[in-house]
């Protein structure tokens, strides 16, 4: 199944990562410059706070430390999402969204769609609160993809904010 996402407006929040967890290490691994970028916005309804796109907020998804995090600093809405960039194609087979320190502020319904071209998109995953264990989102695609783009889109209204403190990507060997 192909979809295409829509455009929205208001302001988009963009990162160039600087660390990023391994899903093979329990630490993170020295920075890699560039490895993706980051952005959060909303499909939906109800617009994402601007204090959750800004780029000082958005670094906190993934820099290494388990103190600080990125939060849509509102109640989760249908259509907020996070979506990963990378410069070139990669094998990726999940990702792993840390908020222990804030185990309710997990996704309770959502989506993953991956993309090669940022045009056209397919589902790689779905789930909902099955997926966390004690603030730890465990999603993992349906068979590993090459891709330039994973979209993370909530689908579910919950009376807590979306926080993520570390976001681990799993990559399969290519």
């Amino acid at each position: 199944m192909r979809f295409r996402r829509r455009a929205v407006g208001g302001a988009v929040g963009v990162l160039t990562a600087l660390a990023l967890w391994s899903s093979a290490a329990c630490a993170p691994p020295p920075a890699a410059e560039g490895e993706f970028t980051l952005v959060a916005d909303s499909l939906g309804e109800v617009p994402l706070h601007p204090d959750a796109v800004a780029s000082d907020a958005l670094a906190k998804a993934c820099d290494g430390s388990m103190a600080t995090r990125w939060a849509t600093v509102a109640n989760m809405e249908p259509g907020f999402f996070v979506e990963l960039k990378f410069p070139r194609p990669r094998k990726v087979a999940g990702l792993v969204l840390h908020a222990e320190p804030s185990p309710n502020d997990f996704p309770r319904g959502f989506v993953v769609e991956v993309s090669r071209d940022g045009s056209e998109w397919e589902e790689a995953a779905a789930g909902g609160a099955e997926a966390t264990t004690n603030g730890v989102t465990t999603i993992t695609f349906d068979k590993p993809r090459d891709v330039r783009h994973v979209l993370v889109t909530v689908n579910k209204a919950a009376p807590y904010w979306w926080s993520i403190y570390e976001m681990e990507v799993k990559y399969a060997e290519r």
